[in-house]
């Protein structure tokens, strides 16, 4: 009886002191500018993410992560600077806030409309500091994206478009913990995401919706890579 109850305190310690942080699947980002200026779009995505939790099955952090995937709701905002450049604003529930800028370097502006090719890049980072309810966990979550990203417009209603990426998720935790072998721990992962993307996007006047597929390849410090294949919706307004 003893041993059980031992065992049971041990699972309790283990999940109190659990450090999961996610990281984005879908990104819904196409090569299309708004256009001008001020002018913008906003969207709701629903899609699945990556969810990485640390191993700490043997009392320590030196086991790496387990990946799961879960879904999530998220959000994308986007805003014209001039004609070429936007400004965006990229969510993931539970997951870090990206800040970027997009740039078209070929084909016309979304406001335009027109048919035809398109290709810009893109840059994001975000860095945000988190703690558990028990507060046996601190921990900054920092990250940073790069994107190249092709499309071609069919028509003013129907474009598709493509994207390959490159992000890095830097952990750097600190657990306050009654097990003696994880008090004081900092654990510190880097987990380094290579994604290629496809999508459909249909619009109408001001609305629009998307379809898209990803597949992911994570490498997460002591941890086996991992492969995936992500498959995302959205639905938006610009103006």
């Amino acid at each position: 009886m003893m041993v059980r109850i031992l065992l049971v305190l041990t699972l309790l310690l283990q999940v109190s002191c659990a450090t999961k942080y996610i990281v984005p699947g879908n990104r819904f980002l196409t090569p299309e500018s708004q256009g001008q200026a001020l002018r913008g779009q906003i969207e709701i995505q629903q899609t699945n993410a990556n969810q990485l939790t640390i191993d700490t099955s043997q009392g320590t952090v030196d086991q790496g992560v387990v990946y799961d995937e879960v879904s999530r709701t998220g959000f994308l905002a986007s805003n014209s600077i001039f004609d070429q450049l936007d400004v965006y604003w990229s969510h993931i529930g539970g997951a870090n806030s990206l800040v970027g800028l997009k740039f078209q370097f070929l084909g016309d502006s979304r406001v335009a409309k027109t048919a035809g090719h398109k290709m810009s890049i893109a840059a994001a980072l975000g860095e945000n500091e988190h703690e558990t309810d028990d507060q046996s966990v601190e921990f900054n979550l920092g990250g940073r994206e790069f994107m190249l990203l092709y499309g071609y417009r069919f028509s003013e209603n129907v474009m598709t478009y493509s994207s390959f990426s490159m992000a890095t998720y830097k952990f750097d935790g600190d657990i306050r913990s009654s097990d003696p072998g994880l008090n004081g721990a900092d654990p510190k992962f880097d987990t380094k995401i290579q994604s290629l993307s496809a999508g459909l996007e249909l619009s109408w006047a001001t609305v629009f919706g998307k379809l898209e597929g990803t597949y992911q390849q994570l490498k997460t410090t002591d941890t086996k890579d991992k492969n995936v294949f992500i498959v995302g919706y959205s639905v938006g307004m610009s103006w």
